[in-house]
This record gives C-alpha cells, sequence and structure tokens, in this order.
C-alpha cells in the first residue's frame, strides 16, 4: 500500500482480506450520474457519502448543507424566470452537472484516484442512480407539497 495515503481506522471484522479496505467510495462518474438525475442534491449526498467513509464527519455535514442550499438557490431561481422568457430546461441541468463534476474533481478527486490505485472498491453507479431516483422523488414531494400549501 502507498505510504501517503491511509484509509479511515476501523473495525478489522470488516476489513476485506484481498484489499485492505472495509469501504467503499463513489467515483466522480457516479457522482456526476446522481447529479445529473436527482440535482445537485443527489450529488452532494454522494459526496458525503464518501466523505463519511474517508472519516472526515464535517466535510461530510458541509457537503450536505451546501448542496441543500444550491439545490434551493437552483429551484428559486429557475422560479423566478419570467414566463415569456424562452430558457430550456437542459440549461439548469448541464450547469448543476459541469459545476458538482469539477467541484467533486476539487475535493475528492485525489481521494478517489488514491483508493483506487490502492486496490480500494468503488461502489456501483447503479446504487448512485438509485439514490438520485430516490432525491427526485423526494424533491417532487415536497415541490408538490408546497404547491398544494400555496394554491389552497
Amino acid at each position: 500500500m502507498n505510504d501517503i495515503y491511509k484509509p479511515p481506522e476501523s473495525s478489522l471484522d470488516n476489513v476485506d482480506v484481498a484489499t485492505g479496505y472495509d469501504f467503499k467510495l463513489y467515483t466522480i462518474s457516479a457522482i456526476g450520474l446522481a447529479t445529473f438525475f436527482g440535482t445537485v442534491l443527489a450529488g452532494g449526498l454522494i459526496l458525503a457519502i464518501n466523505y463519511w467513509r474517508l472519516g472526515n464527519e464535517v466535510a461530510a455535514r458541509n457537503s450536505l448543507l451546501f448542496s441543500v442550499m444550491a439545490t434551493l438557490g437552483i429551484l428559486l431561481i429557475a422560479y423566478s424566470i419570467p414566463d415569456d422568457v424562452n430558457l430550456p430546461n437542459i440549461i439548469f441541468t448541464v450547469i448543476q452537472l459541469v459545476v458538482m463534476i469539477q467541484i467533486a474533481k476539487q475535493l475528492q478527486g485525489v481521494d478517489i484516484n488514491n483508493h483506487i490505485d490502492n486496490d480500494g472498491a468503488v461502489e456501483s453507479n447503479w446504487k448512485a442512480f438509485g439514490i438520485s431516483l430516490l432525491v427526485s422523488i423526494a424533491l417532487m414531494g415536497i415541490l408538490f407539497l408546497i404547491l398544494m400549501v400555496f394554491i389552497s
């Protein structure tokens, strides 16, 4: 193993004998996938999961906090654009995706690459997709409830 990168200490009961790691990390592509299908909130949740698994709880909480704030900001911007402005919705998705991938590379790229280089396992992109769908469903439910309150 590389002396520079050391996984967080954990119980030896959960350690994979072959790799020496007891955790899997999501890749940058998984973070992008989650962001594409589930907004910045899903991408931030994946970032937070990686941080928790790396043992950095403060960064995990900050990831969640900032992704919630970014999602709220994006929703406010999207709903404040006048109806007569013909702006394709995909623009919001592309901007979120590009920004989130760059943030993920900057914040976790080295840790993810070191983990992989040292034979650490990665999480399935299908799990990231599932998380993004759950986040999307939750956001739609919250928005529906908010709209019902304001319409009533």
